[in-house]
């Protein structure tokens, strides 16, 4: 695969892509992203946004979804007030 040196950069499973490159290319991109690769895209240098595979943003969707459940029990193993009851005394002036 080739890709244009003057306005991206390419580290293994990365590439780093010039917003303005992605605006002249987009299908390229978004199938370098299928394929796996992440595509960061930048302007001025400084990374502002990412493609990802619909696998990769389901798994870090999955990932974040199961690291707040596992704080919330921990919270409520350790008897910390629930949300509900914080809510609760918060609303009716308790707090």
């Amino acid at each position: 695969m080739t890709i244009e040196a003057a306005s991206t950069e390419h580290d293994g499973d990365v590439i780093e892509v010039a917003v303005s490159s992605l605006k002249m290319n987009p299908t390229k991109y978004t199938r370098l992203a299928e394929q796996g690769y992440r595509v960061y895209v930048t302007s001025h240098g400084e990374r502002i946004s990412a493609l990802v595979a619909p696998e990769a943003a389901d798994r870090l969707a999955a990932d974040e979804d199961a690291y707040w459940s596992r704080r919330v029990a921990e919270a409520e193993a350790s008897g910390t007030v629930s949300w509900e009851a914080a809510l609760a005394d918060l609303e009716g002036g308790r707090a």
